[in-house]
């Protein structure tokens, strides 16, 4: 309808890897009819020069690059893989479409899915709390840090691209970069318990990074989230990218059919 408004979606990527990734799938949303505009993330906490950037540099990029698309009233759904679960939850508060209309504001965002993701559930967790035992915050096999960057670990071919061929996987592996390790170690207080949005999670099945029943327990963990799955590794935008975009789809027209109720 003429008077409704635009809908779009922003991706807020994992660790270490660049907006390249998402080519695939962004090109699918952009040929098809449901987004407008479709977004990927720039976060300033990935690259070589990334050490020191936290979770809020994170937050505020991704707000501005929804910023001009929501002050003209688009309303959005942010898709957050693995940490970007949580820079991409983080970036709603105060930026709900509720929120907003109740400040006579445009826009905002309509929902947020998360895929393979962590998810702040817990006041003061952080992105690596998926990996927490304890008190103490333990990297897991397929990632390292040094002189305060995280970095892939040779294991991380496998992890994020077992269901990839390995010339292909190798070639992927190869455009990885550092990631800060203060963003993935930052603590967050606003939780998804918080806000009152719809929430989706995305299980990646074969995923050898995130094990499919470790996000089945974070998804069941999120009030009022809908459970889908992907029989993909932990990169299943790149590896299954038109099935992707149907589960995109499908929660577009599951949020957007509602937004009026």
């Amino acid at each position: 309808m003429s008077d409704s408004p635009k809908r779009g979606i922003i991706f807020s990527v994992g660790a270490f890897h660049p907006a390249h990734f998402l080519d695939p799938v962004k090109q699918l949303l952009e040929n098809g009819q449901t987004f407008d505009p479709v977004l990927v993330s720039s976060h300033p906490s990935l690259g070589n020069d990334s050490r020191g950037k936290t979770l809020w540099d994170d937050v505020e990029a991704l707000r501005k690059q929804m910023a001009p698309h929501v002050d003209a009233g688009c309303e959005f759904i942010i898709v957050g893989h693995s940490y970007g679960g949580f820079p991409g939850f983080e970036a709603t508060e105060g930026w709900t479409v509720a929120e907003r209309a109740a400040a006579g504001k445009k826009g905002g965002v309509r929902a947020v899915v998360f895929n393979t993701a962590t998810v702040p559930i817990v006041r003061g967790g952080a992105a690596m709390g998926v990996f927490e035992e304890g008190k103490e915050l333990v990297y897991p096999p397929f990632m390292e840090h040094k002189d305060h960057l995280a970095y892939p670990t040779k294991i991380s071919k496998q992890s994020f691209y077992n269901d990839i061929d390995d010339a292909k996987a190798q070639e992927l592996y190869d455009t990885l970069l550092p990631h800060s390790q203060v963003a993935i170690e930052t603590p967050a207080n606003y939780i998804v318990s918080d806000a009152n949005i719809p929430y989706y999670y995305i299980v990646t099945e074969k995923d050898e990074a995130v094990p499919a029943e470790i996000q089945r327990t974070v998804a069941a963990a999120v009030p009022g989230c809908t459970t889908l799955s992907i029989d993909a590794g932990h990169t299943a935008f790149y590896s299954q990218p038109a099935r992707f975009v149907e589960l995109l789809e499908r929660i577009a027209g599951e949020v957007f059919s509602a937004e009026t109720k």
